[in-house]
């Protein structure tokens, strides 16, 4: 039955489905933010609307498109397919959950205690002003080096992904980095976390060139205010953004930008041919990674969260707290970028790769589920560089158990830049 039904899917739609759903002037200064500026996001809706309600799914079929990208009987029996082969492991899914509420405290690193993740409110954020939007401003969280390890050397800029803010850098990396002398930024783009816009949210937070732009923007503030050049790091689609911004600021200005790292980075030419691997190597993993994003269904269910986003062994209380901060950070109706407008600005220049270019460090988890191997090659290759593979870690690896992991390899390439 399955197979038959399964021979009536629009394999074009559930690609293009997968594809869409794995998304996402006036002086610069820093301005303490407003009062209302950390007001948590209303919750995202509990259920995606139906096919042809006239509001798209937060992925980003067209209006009269379901998630699979085709209407009425062929969409529904597409999506039922889904929904069915879903049901199959549930009832391991669940047995897998139940043995690991078993486990005593569920998480234990290298270190033998469990990482505790904090529930408490963040600190109050700096606004950075977005040139040329009126009124709009971007989250930072971070600051000056708190530590006296000698870093220093650069300015290190963080950059989030798809459903996340600059929250993602504050469990460990800001710390981290800020303790070993390095003067440590991240920041939320356009309509994620805190930041701010006048108006009604956009369905699309901004587009590729935009969101470069503002990271541009605000690495030439780091080093207006520090004095040393910036390393900036991209996480997913932030790494996607990341290399469009420095091969910008390369051409513009070569001296701002001293590195560029990126994490489990979308390659130069996006995320078409991971997606297309997926299909083909493991159509039920494709089907939970559309499932997943188009209907934001990680946001409520915790053992899909975890199998996309983190390690196997991260307790179910950790997984709870980010998927609120993913609720929280991430408005329903916005999405980070419009891949179908995408495409046209793709692929993106490879900075790295270029005489006098930046150095550039890839680095990912080969346990990653949304950027494979192959994609972590295909970013290095296209910089000239070797990956470096992260034993046992996820897509989030800054936030997983093995963070330090990806910390240190982090920590060791930066401490290999020429100090201003």
């Amino acid at each position: 039955v399955v197979s038959s039904v399964g021979a009536r899917l629009s394999a074009r739609g559930l690609a293009r489905a997968m594809a869409c759903s794995f998304c996402i002037g006036p002086p610069l200064h820093l301005v303490p933010p407003p009062t209302s500026a950390g007001t948590a996001r209303a919750a995202l809706r509990a259920a995606a609307r139906p096919s042809g309600s006239g509001e798209p799914l937060a992925a980003c079929p067209s209006e009269g498109e379901s998630v699979f990208g085709t209407s009425g009987p062929r969409g529904s029996l597409a999506l039922g397919l889904a929904l069915a082969t879903l049901a199959v492991t549930t009832h391991a899914h669940r047995r897998q959950q139940q043995r690991r509420r078993r486990r005593e405290g569920c998480l234990l690193p290298r270190s033998g205690r469990r990482v505790a993740v904090s529930t408490a409110a963040a600190p109050a954020a700096a606004l950075f002003s977005v040139p040329g939007v009126e009124g709009a401003a971007l989250e930072v969280l971070g600051g000056p080096a708190i530590g006296s390890h000698g870093g220093g050397g650069v300015t290190l800029l963080l950059v989030h992904g798809s459903y996340r803010a600059a929250w993602c850098w504050e469990p460990y990396f800001l710390d981290f980095f800020r303790s070993r002398g390095f003067d440590t930024y991240a920041l939320s783009l356009r309509g994620q976390g805190s930041s701010i816009r006048p108006g009604t949210p956009p369905p699309v937070a901004g587009t590729l060139e935009e969101h470069a732009s503002d990271v541009a923007a605000f690495a030439a503030k780091l080093q207006q205010l520090h004095g040393r050049p910036v390393a900036v790091l991209g996480h997913s689609f932030g790494g996607l953004i990341v290399q469009q911004a420095v091969a910008d600021m390369s051409g513009r200005s070569p001296s701002l930008v001293a590195g560029m790292a990126l994490l489990a980075s979308v390659p130069p030419s996006g995320n078409a041919g991971l997606v297309g691997r997926y299909l083909w190597r493991s159509p039920w993993l494709a089907a939970r990674i559309t499932w997943g994003f188009a209907t934001r269904a990680f946001e409520r269910d915790a053992g899909l969260c975890r199998e996309l986003f983190f390690e196997s062994e991260m307790a179910d209380e950790d997984v709870k707290v980010y998927m609120q901060r993913m609720k929280d950070g991430c408005p329903a109706g916005t999405r980070l970028l419009d891949l179908r407008a995408l495409a046209g600005s793709l692929p993106v220049p490879a900075a790295g790769s270029l005489a006098g270019g930046p150095a550039v460090l890839v680095f990912g988890g080969d346990k990653d589920v949304i950027v494979d191997a192959e994609a972590l090659d295909e970013t290095a290759r296209a910089h000239g560089v070797t990956p470096v593979r992260l034993p046992g870690a996820a897509h989030d690896a800054m936030l997983g158990p093995r963070w330090r992991d990806a910390a240190e390899v982090l920590l060791a390439w930066l401490q290999t830049l020429p100090r201003s």
